[in-house]
């Protein structure tokens, strides 16, 4: 295990620097995609400090290599981000509705919905996927991250990813609604 790991599990404070500086832009760039257009830049902010903060807090039940540590680091982001933007949903939820412009065309409605209720079968499907193909699937679909982020950020090469896209789709192939999530 790497020396920065060691001393930040002993806290301390110049290993949690080095953290910060070298997994910043990482952080924010998960964050930021998470998070797609944040209507507050504070948002992101505190996301990436709650980021680190856990980091810190939690860094006794980290256990492996460097490499482990950014996945590891990753995977904190993620949900973190996600809890944010659930949070910030559901404030936008609770505004008047006067206040809320239309989103969707009147006339769009139903094909919006049938969309959205095709995107909550494919979700129910993927979770029978393997863990791995799991994660290629939300990061690729749902997270929209490109095949290249995703090969450099499971440290896989990306034809590795392009071929579990692949044969996920065809196990997911089953029902012809859910195609059109991902075409």
């Amino acid at each position: 295990m790497n020396d920065f790991i060691q001393r930040l599990q002993r806290h301390d404070e110049k290993a949690l620097k080095y953290v910060v500086e070298h997994y910043l832009g990482f952080v924010k760039a998960i964050t930021l995609k998470i998070l797609e257009k944040p209507s507050d830049y504070m948002l992101v902010e505190e996301c990436v400090n709650d980021v680190f903060l856990l980091i810190w807090q939690k860094s006794n039940y980290f256990f492996g290599e460097e490499a482990d540590f950014k996945r590891w680091i990753g995977m904190i982001t993620k949900y973190k981000a996600i809890d944010l933007y659930r949070k910030q949903q559901k404030q936008l939820a609770t505004l008047p509705m006067e206040n809320i412009p239309p989103l969707i065309a009147p006339d769009n409605i139903e094909q919006q919905l049938d969309k959205l209720y095709a995107k909550e079968q494919l979700l129910l499907e993927i979770m029978h996927l393997p863990d791995l193909d799991r994660e290629l699937f939300l990061m690729r679909y749902y997270l929209e991250y490109t095949n290249n982020e995703i090969a450099e950020i499971l440290h896989i090469s990306k034809s590795a990813v392009e071929n579990r896209l692949y044969r996920g789709k065809k196990k997911l192939a089953k029902n012809p609604k859910l195609q059109e999530c991902w075409t």
